[in-house]
């Protein structure tokens, strides 16, 4: 069986609206960041999710806009779940993000 890759997103409605970030201006940015890089949207409604296309570099493109992800305080301020999947395996981001700054900041 093919190995598929997907990263699925959504939002805390109450927390995009406290920090005055709206929901189609996240989901404009991540749709652009992932179609730059030939990643497929496959979901736009509660959950935004992207998809492999079977390209080699597919991995490394999706990892690439999560760390950028990570590094910006807005994705953090209205992020509700972040999950990417490799082959039915869900991997929380949001969770990993403090350690994931912690070695991004010694980089």
């Amino acid at each position: 069986m093919e190995e598929r890759l997907q990263v699925r997103f959504t939002f805390d409605d109450n927390l995009m609206k406290k920090n005055g970030i709206e929901r189609q201006d996240v989901y404009y940015t991540l749709k652009k960041n992932f179609s730059e890089r030939g990643l497929k949207c496959v979901s736009e409604n509660d959950v935004l999710a992207f998809e492999d296309t079977g390209q080699e570099d597919d991995y490394g493109n999706m990892w690439a806009i999560l760390i950028g992800l990570i590094r910006s305080d807005w994705f953090i301020q209205c992020a509700a779940s972040c999950d990417f999947i490799e082959d039915g395996d869900v991997e929380d981001v949001l969770i990993q993000i403090p350690e994931l700054k912690k070695m991004l900041a010694s980089a």
